[in-house]
């Protein structure tokens, strides 16, 4: 990997929290179908847009640990026809890709009037204030510097879900 694609790792604990307690399953019964259907906790299904294949690797592995649904893709395009064809509640996006920016995917994407409910994580190598101020100009998105830490990425994903509990209880 190259300088702009370090990355900290730090793993999160599982959790103790009482929110995701209640959700857990008791082992002394079994619950009914309609017990089952209420206690499925929702799934954050994530576009991960990241042309580094051992970064986008490590993050799908990290999201799944944390009981997200990443979906992965490494050019522009690629994400384009997923945007398409599959909703998302967040993506993480590349600012620079081999074959167009993050910022032209998330823009086309919105032309489209896809990503209407999706929060959007720019992340780039090679911050500054030009594409922090571009990042603030797509709606309910955020610009984070590489390299970034595993459980800094969690906090904000934290952030802004936070009425979503349920979503961060990794078990």
């Amino acid at each position: 990997m190259n300088s702009n694609n370090n990355m900290l790792t730090r793993l999160p604990l599982p959790s103790t929290d009482e929110a995701c307690n209640s959700n857990r399953p008791n082992p002394q019964r079994l619950p009914n179908a309609k017990e089952s259907r209420a206690a499925t906790a929702p799934v954050l299904r994530v576009l991960l847009l990241e042309d580094n294949v051992e970064l986008a690797e490590l993050l799908r592995l990290v999201f799944e640990m944390w009981g997200f649904q990443p979906t992965v893709a490494h050019l522009g395009h690629e994400a384009s026809r997923l945007l398409g064809e599959q909703e998302f509640r967040l993506a993480l996006v590349d600012i620079d890709l081999p074959d167009t920016t993050g910022f032209e995917v998330v823009a086309g994407a919105l032309a489209q009037g896809w990503l209407q409910n999706t929060k959007i994580i720019f992340f780039s190598g090679k911050p500054s204030d030009d594409r922090v101020a571009m990042a603030r100009q797509f709606p309910g998105s955020v610009f984070v510097p590489k390299p970034f830490e595993m459980q800094t990425l969690l906090g904000l994903i934290q952030q802004l879900f936070p009425n979503d509990t349920v979503l961060f209880c990794y078990y």
